[in-house]
């Protein structure tokens, strides 16, 4: 017997450490109740993409509690406010949808809005007599709803732009990161604005949570935003944050720094007189101001010399040697791809020599702010791309106009692609379509494939360019609100098969609008169809077509010239037509009257042999009708602007008819 308890014995110690081996000591040998183990969730995502998930917590069961057990999940914020999340439960585990434990978050008053952040978990287990509660277990939470938008930081209250100090940088403004969608790459615009007028874009698309310029810079943008030189204003600025999901961008609330500018006058061109042309700045050619950049100048010049030899030359503001300067630090060298580059300071005074350069054509850009110029030698301008014939492997050689310094080429263009503009066969040198050396996008071409005349304006910066079709159409109609959009029933202005269009047309609005707004179209549908812009000076407008909008006219009677050789438009409203001439001492203007069914202007009045009269606009010579000889009676016979005076035959009451649709125009005299 005592042999079988000791074996008994033996037995329980082995399955005692057998259980050591699982367990804990301590739960081996003690009944003290045991806490519950929370899980790690790890992190919880309440972003607008994942709302429609829910959240599951899970713990391990606290033991040693006698009665039934229920769990309790509470949350808790930097220690201070613990709520408890959902119900409590006899499960070992709480399912809850985002919304709902969204809701639940409100009653934790100093959450941060639309941020992450962390919070404290813990489950309490209780069976009604006593409770344990589990260690805490730390989740991030990414909660991002509504959009915040980045604070903006002026990190000056006031600055005084330095003139004398263009190229210094200035960090004028911070920004704290906005809270747009979670995982949607931000970018960041800065505009500028004065006076509770229009946003002007600083920078765009910046990654970084800062903005730096220079002085010059800050000083022509402020001054773009409206600001007025040398005074001291009050400028705001506003950070607006992009993202996928908000493509109209979330402004900041606005930050004010008060910012004095600095004025600086510059000529509108610049006069290069050298040896190439005889020394005279009056007569030497010259490169223009830019209409982007402050101070910037800009264009291609041939500074061929005679000889061959090195051309020299100096700056001019004026047309005299009054204000000349030169240059110092000159350095001429060749760049890695074979391009001659000239680059140096302008002085005036002391130290001041003549420019000097390879003969040859030069792309030339000259910051007068800055004192800084530079040349690059052309050999060479193609156009390129998908658009062309070469594609984007070759380009297509351009031809330089010295009396227009233009370049151009007539070839085939393909609707749809793409084409840019390069020097030397360099893309480093290539004319985008911003109208900038050195950048810019593909130029897209939009018209229909044909044969086009392209040509590049290089005597302007931005550089402009200008493609005419050079197959013309008979006509071009003009629909629009004068007779319902309808271009097949549209009045028209006849071609003279050299790419001129031009006529007279009623042009009232058809519901009695003060304004009228129409179209061009080389067909009597919308295939092909072109507005334009035009700008009035007095009677007169004149402008480019292209362009996709509609133009806007006041209801009358015009006089529209359309030139597709230079893409020109010319419209004059024509309020009165009158005859004059020795008949009333060319003192006046008997006036026609327009019908507008037939289109045609008459008069009838009495005339004597010998009588010499013209046909004026607007009682002004500015646009006049005359032919040679003595009109024959029953006839239209042409006539033309600024043509001989027309001669009277015979004694009589004429009729005269004037039809300023056709191209060109006609007059008929009947008796």
């Amino acid at each position: 017997m005592i042999k079988y308890f000791k074996y008994i014995f033996a037995v329980a110690i082995v399955m005692m450490a057998a259980v050591a081996c699982q367990d804990d000591v301590e739960d081996s040998f003690s009944t003290n109740p045991a806490a519950p183990v929370l899980t790690n969730n790890g992190s919880i995502l309440l972003t607008e993409n994942t709302m429609s998930e829910s959240i599951v917590w899970a713990w391990k069961a606290a033991r040693f509690l006698p009665g039934t057990v229920n769990y309790s999940l509470y949350a808790e914020y930097e220690n201070s406010q613990k709520i408890q999340i959902g119900s409590s439960t006899t499960a070992l585990s709480l399912t809850m949808t985002k919304p709902n434990f969204q809701e639940a978050l409100k009653g934790i008053t100093s959450l941060p809005e639309n941020s992450s952040f962390n919070l404290t978990f813990t489950v309490v287990a209780s069976d009604g007599f006593e409770s344990v509660t589990s260690e805490k277990q730390v989740m991030t939470v990414y909660s991002y709803g509504n959009a915040v938008s980045a604070v903006a930081t002026a990190e000056v209250t006031e600055v005084v732009l330095d003139m004398n100090d263009p190229e210094g940088t200035l960090e004028l403004i911070t920004w704290e990161a906005a809270r747009l969608i979670y995982g949607e790459t931000i970018t960041y615009n800065v505009y500028m604005s004065y006076n509770d007028g229009a946003l002007y874009e600083v920078a765009s698309g910046l990654s970084t949570l800062s903005l730096t310029k220079t002085v010059d810079e800050w000083n022509e943008a402020a001054i773009a935003a409206g600001a007025p030189e040398a005074v001291a204003s009050d400028i705001q600025f506003t950070v607006t944050a992009f993202c996928e999901g908000y493509p109209e961008g979330v402004p900041s609330t606005p930050v004010t720094i008060n910012m004095t500018t600095y004025v600086a006058t510059f000529a509108t061109e610049m006069y290069l007189p050298g040896n190439y042309q005889g020394w005279n700045p009056a007569t030497s050619i010259t490169i223009p101001h830019s209409t982007l950049t402050k101070g910037y100048y800009e264009a291609y010049v041939d500074l061929t010399t005679e000889d061959g030899g090195n051309v020299e030359f100096k700056f001019c503001p004026d047309p005299t040697w009054d204000n000349a300067f030169g240059g110092s630090n000159i350095e001429v060298a060749t760049d890695g791809d074979g391009n001659v580059v000239v680059t140096g300071l302008l002085i005036t005074g002391d130290g001041a020599t003549n420019i000097s350069a390879p003969s040859g054509m030069y792309r030339i850009a000259m910051n007068k702010k800055l004192n800084k110029f530079e040349m690059i030698k052309i050999e060479s301008m193609g156009v390129i791309g998908s658009a062309t014939p070469g594609g984007w492997g070759e380009e297509t050689p351009m031809v330089y106009d010295a009396a227009t310094r233009t370049y151009s080429l007539t070839t085939t263009m393909i609707e749809g692609e793409f084409y840019k503009f390069r020097a030397n066969n360099n893309w480093t040198y290539s004319i985008g379509d911003n109208g900038a050396f050195e950048g810019g996008d593909n130029y897209a071409f939009n018209k229909a494939t044909g044969e086009y005349k392209i040509v590049l304006d290089v005597t302007k910066h931005p550089y402009e360019v200008k493609l005419f079709s050079t197959s013309f159409p008979e006509q071009l109609y003009l629909p629009g609100s004068h007779q319902g959009w309808n271009p097949a029933a549209a009045p028209t202005l006849k071609g003279n098969g050299e790419g001129i269009f031009e006529g007279g047309v009623l042009l009232t609005d058809a519901s009695g609008a003060d304004v009228c707004e129409f179209k061009f179209s080389p067909n009597p549908s919308w295939t092909g169809d072109f507005g334009g812009t035009v700008t009035w000076d007095g009677d007169i407008a004149t402008g480019e077509y292209g362009v996709s909008s509609n133009i806007p006219v006041s209801s009358g009677y015009y006089y529209i010239v359309v030139n597709m050789n230079e893409g020109s438009l010319q419209l004059t409203r024509i309020n009165k037509v009158g005859l004059i001439g020795s008949f009333n001492s060319w003192g006046g203007d008997a006036e026609f009257v327009y019908d507008a069914t037939s289109n045609l202007w008459t008069l009838t009045t009495a005339l004597s042999a010998g009588d010499e009269v013209k046909v004026r606009m607007n009682a002004d010579w500015y646009m006049n009708r005359g032919f040679a000889g003595a009109p024959t009676m029953g006839v239209a016979t042409p006539v033309y602007n600024d043509g001989p005076n027309i001669n009277i035959a015979a004694d009589a009451t004429y009729t005269i008819t004037l039809d300023m649709s056709s191209n060109p125009n006609t007059i008929k005299f009947t008796n």
